[in-house]
């Protein structure tokens, strides 16, 4: 994702049109043509398909395992071993509490059922705006990836692990913990908001989808930024990487999701100078009042 990303920004005019439609999609997609893309093209709103799958299969799987395992002190699933075992190797060692995965998990839940919410219920999606195929399989596989990830050095899913280590215990909720679960709810909402003012730039003070153009939107961390609900997706995954930190697998996805959105909020910051002359000159990319 990293050196796309770069190869897009450095050498983009030199770039076959397939490698770079996909890297951009919606509203900064590429408008070269390739038929080979083009048969491969999906409407963006099937990123609704993300979130109603990770909602309603692997959110309710996650939660029965923690508290089967964690909670009610059962056994890990011979299922879910060998997935893990298949996955994630054999030889995997338990590396993070079992206060901190439940508190992972849980975080993540809330979040894959507030973009359940946003994907169905507030984003409007352009009816002309598509992504690519690999993107659809990439999103559909990212939410069960995570959760195994997470799993892969908890103790019982992994060994070896202490007794202790296996329980869940209030009074080792640290300074840690808390700033974590702080950082996260923070972000979590204002990625809410952010949203909200996105979809209802094209929609009347009903409800209803008037527009389907694209426009600035302002208010709440629109006010500093220019994809505040990216640079929301950053933190929120900062304050799990708190929590994980010693999860090796774990920097995977935080590197992934570091690369996958810092290119995103570039794009868009210069999708918006490009497109609309009275853009916000004080609105900065990534970094309020810096960058």
């Amino acid at each position: 994702m990293v050196l796309l990303g770069t190869l897009i920004n450095i050498f983009e005019p030199y770039l076959p049109v397939i490698i770079i439609k996909t890297f951009r999609y919606g509203k900064f997609a590429s408008e070269g043509k390739s038929a080979l893309v083009t048969n491969v093209e999906l409407p963006k709103s099937y990123f609704k398909h993300f979130y109603l799958t990770s909602a309603f299969i692997y959110s309710p799987i996650a939660i029965y395992e923690i508290v089967r395992v964690f909670i009610l002190h059962g056994e890990v699933s011979d299922w879910h071993k060998a997935i893990l075992n298949i996955s994630c190797g054999s030889e995997r060692v338990a590396t993070i509490s079992a206060l901190r995965v439940v508190i992972a998990t849980v975080l993540l839940v809330l979040q894959v059922f507030r973009r359940f919410h946003d994907t169905h219920f507030v984003s409007v999606f352009s009816k002309s705006a598509t992504i690519n195929l690999g993107h659809y399989l990439v999103g559909m596989a990212y939410y069960p990836a995570v959760f195994l990830i997470i799993f892969s050095e908890a103790p019982k899913f992994a060994i070896p692990f202490s007794n202790d280590q296996s329980n869940v215990h209030l009074h080792h909720l640290g300074i840690m913990e808390m700033c974590a679960i702080i950082l996260f709810l923070w972000a979590w909402y204002h990625q809410y908001v952010t949203s909200k003012i996105l979809g209802n730039l094209r929609k009347n003070t009903k409800g209803d989808v008037v527009s389907q153009s694209y426009k600035i939107p302002e208010g709440d961390w629109f006010n500093y930024l220019s994809s505040p609900h990216s640079v929301a997706e950053i933190i929120m995954y900062t304050a799990l990487t708190l929590l994980l930190a010693n999860n090796t697998g774990w920097w995977y996805v935080y590197a992934w999701v570091l690369s996958n959105q810092v290119e995103t909020i570039l794009l868009s910051h210069w999708w918006y100078q490009s497109h609309f002359k009275n853009f916000p000159v004080t609105r900065k990319a990534l970094i309020p009042f810096i960058y």
